[in-house]
This record gives C-alpha cells, sequence and structure tokens, in this order.
C-alpha cells in the first residue's frame, strides 16, 4: 500500500487552523507547526472575573462579517450555529473625529443634509454619484482614488477615508482597493455605481427573503468571544499539532521538503503551506525560494494593537451615545479608534460596567513598544481629551501585534500572483498578507491552499 502523501502547514492562526480543518475533512496526512504556547494567533479572547459577572475581551477581531460566507460556514461545519450571536448594527452611532470633536456619521438623508461633517459643495458632488462613470477597465487603483473619483475628496477626507481608515489601519493614498474594499469595485461594475447598488441589492434581498433563503445577520461573534471558533477546531483536530516549535530551516531533498526545528527534530512532507505573515515567511523560504522570498519582504507589516478598559458603568458617561469613534490620522492623536464593546455587544460585559476597546498603532506606531503603564496613561489621557472620561479603570488588557498588520498598496494581488508563480512546486502561501486580512478571507486562504496542494499531491 503506498504511503500517504504529507502536508505540513507552518502557523496556527485561524488561516492554519482551517487549512488543517480541511486538510482532515480530505483524510490528508498533517502536521502543524506553531512557535507560540497557543494557536489562534489574532484570534485570541481573555476572560477576566468581575463582581457580579465576567468580562469577555477579545484581543483581535471581535466580529465577522456574514457575506463573504467562509466565517459562517466553518462555525456550523463545526457546530457552533447555535452559539453564534448577533453582534448588532455594527454602523449605529458612529461617529469621525473632526477637529477635535466626534462627529457623528450621518446615514439618514436628513442627517446628511444637516450633518457638519462635510460642506454643502461635498454633499452636493456626492449626490452627482450615480451619474458618474464606471472605470472601463479591471486595473487596481487606491482606496483614495476609487473614492475621489465616485464621491469626490472631501467624501474621502472627512467621511469615507476616515472609517475605513479605521479598519484598516492604513493611508487610503496608497491602500489598494482590490484587497480593502473589493466590494465597491464590484457595485460599480455590477450597477454602474453605489448608490444604485445598494438600491439594487436591496431588492435582491427582498426577493431572496421572499424565496426563503437562510436570513442571517450582518455579522457573526461568539458570546464568549472569538476565540470560540478556534478552540472548538482546535478540539475537533485529531491530527498531528506542535506548540512551542520554531523553524530554523527549511530545505528540498529531491521531491520532499524538510522542516528542522530548534530541538534539532526534522520532519518530512510532500507539500508545505505558509500561513505566516509574508515577513516571517520571506526568512523562512530563503533558502529554497530566493526570489519569492525576496518579494515576500517588500510587503509592509505595520505595528498594531488593542487595549480593553473596563470601567463603572457611571464613570464611562460620555455626552452622546458613541458605539465607535474613528480618529483621521490628519487630528494628530494618538490612538486611531474607539468603540465602546459594552454597547455593541451588552453580553461580554455585566450592566454595572462599561468596556472600552482602544485600537492604537496605525498612526503612531511606537506606541505599541511603550511600557503597560506608559500606554495606560497615554490611553487614559486620549479618553480624557476626546470624550471626557477622568476615571481610573478597574481592568486594563492590552494586546500587541508588532509589525504582524500587512499593508496592501496598489497592486497588490499582482505582486501576489508573481511571488505564488515563483514559488517552488508544493509550496503554498495563505493568510492577511496575501488575499484579505478579515477573518473569513483568512480561512478561505487556509482552506484553499489545502486543495491546491491536494491537486499537486495527487
Amino acid at each position: 500500500m503506498p504511503e500517504r502523501k504529507k502536508i505540513i502547514i507552518i502557523g496556527g492562526g485561524i488561516t492554519g487552523l482551517s487549512a488543517v480543518w480541511e486538510a482532515q475533512q480530505l483524510g490528508l496526512s498533517y502536521s502543524l507547526i506553531e512557535k507560540d504556547d497557543r494557536l489562534g494567533g489574532k484570534v485570541h479572547t481573555k476572560i477576566v472575573n468581575l463582581p457580579g459577572g465576567k468580562g469577555i475581551i477579545d484581543g483581535g477581531p471581535e466580529s465577522f462579517i456574514t457575506r463573504k460566507p467562509e466565517a459562517w460556514d466553518l462555525a456550523c461545519e463545526l457546530g457552533l450555529k447555535d452559539k453564534m450571536v448577533d453582534p448588532g448594527a455594527e454602523t449605529r452611532h458612529i461617529f469621525i473625529l473632526d477637529g477635535g470633536k466626534p462627529v457623528a456619521v450621518p446615514l439618514a438623508p436628513i442627517a446628511f443634509a444637516k450633518s457638519p461633517l462635510m460642506s454643502l459643495r461635498s454633499k452636493m458632488r456626492m449626490l452627482t454619484e450615480p451619474f458618474q462613470p464606471a472605470k472601463k477597465d479591471d486595473l487596481d487603483e487606491s482606496l483614495a482614488d476609487f473614492v475621489t473619483r465616485r464621491l469626490g475628496r472631501e467624501a474621502l477626507d472627512k467621511f469615507i477615508g476616515p472609517i475605513l481608515g479605521g479598519i484598516y489601519n492604513t493611508n487610503p493614498d496608497t491602500q489598494s482597493i482590490l484587497v480593502s474594499s473589493p466590494i465597491m469595485r464590484e457595485m460599480e461594475a455590477d450597477y454602474g455605481g453605489l448608490f444604485k447598488a445598494v438600491i439594487g441589492r436591496m431588492v435582491a434581498t427582498r426577493k431572496n427573503k421572499k424565496n426563503g433563503e437562510e436570513k442571517r445577520p450582518r455579522f457573526g461573534a461568539f458570546a464568549y468571544g472569538l476565540q470560540e471558533l478556534a478552540d472548538e477546531l482546535v478540539n475537533q483536530l485529531t491530527g498531528d499539532l506542535r506548540l512551542r516549535a520554531e523553524i530554523t530551516r527549511v530545505a528540498k531533498n529531491g521531491g520532499n521538503y524538510q522542516i528542522t526545528l530548534a530541538d534539532g527534530e526534522t520532519l518530512s512532507a510532500d507539500a508545505l503551506i505558509f500561513t505566516t505573515p509574508a515577513n516571517v515567511t520571506a526568512n523562512l523560504l530563503n533558502d529554497i525560494a530566493k526570489k519569492s522570498a525576496a518579494k515576500l519582504a517588500t510587503i509592509r507589516h505595520e505595528n498594531i494593537g488593542t487595549v480593553t478598559l473596563i470601567y463603572k458603568a457611571e464613570d464611562a458617561v460620555t455626552p452622546v451615545r458613541i458605539h465607535g469613534l474613528m480618529i483621521p490620522r490628519r487630528e494628530n492623536r494618538a490612538i486611531d479608534a474607539i468603540t465602546f464593546t459594552s454597547l455593541k455587544m451588552p453580553t461580554r460585559s455585566p450592566e454595572t460596567y462599561s468596556m472600552i476597546r482602544v485600537f492604537f498603532g496605525g498612526s503612531r506606531p511606537e506606541i505599541v513598544e511603550m511600557s503597560d503603564a506608559d500606554l495606560q496613561k497615554t490611553v487614559q489621557n486620549e479618553l480624557r481629551e476626546l470624550i471626557g472620561i477622568t476615571a481610573e479603570p478597574i481592568e486594563i488588557v492590552p494586546f500587541r501585534w508588532p509589525h504582524s498588520f500587512p499593508q496592501a498598496d496598489v497592486g497588490h494581488l499582482d505582486l501576489v500572483t508573481e511571488i505564488e508563480n515563483l514559488l517552488p512546486t508544493g509550496v503554498y502561501l495563505a493568510g492577511s498578507s496575501y488575499r484579505g486580512i478579515g477573518v473569513p478571507d483568512c480561512i478561505q486562504q487556509g482552506r484553499q491552499a489545502v486543495k491546491q496542494a491536494q491537486s499537486y499531491l495527487n
């Protein structure tokens, strides 16, 4: 009987775990190698004990979009459908810092007309969007170029840019639209414009409801944090999962690949799937794919972090109800965004507490390197000046992700394709450095890489 072909997956974040799950479903022999002492990567939840209950704190993503079905479908495969919760409409009560003051994002027509966020001229320009010509080719462009072309420059600077910049922690003048917001290009291509697409999709949604299609919330989450998804993956995996396993060398030996670990052990495989960030993968591939490694090293990865502060509810009252505050780089603040987790997802903490999550690192990468004490001082100063919270928090839980947040510049997808074409046969890439940073994107890439490896091995 011929020996089973083996795959080694490098990296145990959500991409790597999804790849291993797919390998197991396909009956492939696999090993997963993770250098840290836990699996899940940035899908990382901490639970703190509070008088009267628990605080559920996600350090990385806390929810996933269901329009891209991969995360939802995986949760259902794992038997977690009944454990998923609706985190609510994340667009409610969103503010943008403008001139040092929070200004509500106008979502209704009357609110849009009255909003001080943009000038009358800019509002009139936005109303011409349905009459702007659609892009005639499928070439990449920056997020800034797309928004300016369709809605005008002020809409970018004051409205769209701060919102998407807060999500992606990046510069819209360099960020690839095809990576950060491909749906906007799809809307333009399918309907001729954004406003037309919104109406068209609303009509399609109503038809789907009439046809009895499954109704899903816009976002999915878990009551005890997104790590529930990663933990259940680990619980159902039966193969070789290795923690605290650092790779010192990747080599090719005939038709096989050899992975040497820091403890001296050598593992052999017929195919390799790298789910580590591109800057890490570049170092690992240097001996077997120098050209790919050199190009991987050009993909920038910025510092990013979150810190969650828990207050007594009466100590975290703001002048207006705020679910989220986006902070444009032009404001020159030390933080990038603020979200009131306890308002967005009330089950994350007892009613007598308020949980606030602060994002940092995008505009000021050096803040990720601060000590816990200096970070707390900086963040509390920002909260005091921006939303008037002066009390001391009961708990503060920081997460830091140095040099691990990928920046997809214009032409990024072409670069990734070029890198993949230079790889030796049997080597595959997946993860947030390549074709999208969201949880569904990472899951899709991990599973797809295994399918490609299986096709190669057969």
